[in-house]
């Protein structure tokens, strides 16, 4: 759907990020994958798209490409104030999530089942989860600091 029929549909509040429907003056919600399912009664044919790239082409009049994706400022998926979204490349946007996902918990040290003097250190790299075993908390640890601080920046 173009960003021009988009704007035919639908309005947009920059300031606090709600997209409501023109004829039913209804809000639209985002269900648990970020997606809305959209009535285009002119073709009578309804499409899903992403709650953010729909506010992205509300508000800049174009929608991002197949490699692009719209990232959220402050990494809130419901924020889409205008002033929250950013247009990234999809390698950068996945970079991103995964630093967040690793900051939020994924870099974690365990012990090791079977043997009582060994931890394993789990954290996310290039979209998989990564494992090491070490010997020692102490290396575990400086291990899990090294990672922390190469996920922070």
């Amino acid at each position: 759907m173009s960003p021009e029929r988009l704007k035919e549909l639908l309005d947009y509040d920059y300031l606090s990020g709600t997209i409501t429907n023109k004829r039913t003056k209804r809000r639209l919600q985002a269900d648990h994958d970020g997606l809305v399912v959209l009535f285009d009664s002119s073709t009578k044919r309804s499409i899903k798209m992403k709650l953010d790239r729909i506010a992205y082409a509300l508000a800049f009049g174009s929608l991002p490409k197949a490699d692009q994706r719209v990232l959220h400022k402050n990494l809130d998926t419901n924020d889409n104030r205008l002033n929250n979204l950013a247009l990234v490349s999809r390698a950068l946007f996945l970079q991103i999530k995964e630093a967040h996902k690793n900051i939020l918990g994924g870099i974690k040290i365990v012990a090791h089942p079977t043997d009582q003097f060994c931890y394993i250190l789990h954290w996310f790299e290039n979209g998989a989860e990564k494992t090491k075993i070490l010997q020692d908390i102490v290396p575990a640890r400086e291990l899990q600091l090294k990672l922390q601080l190469k996920y922070s920046k």
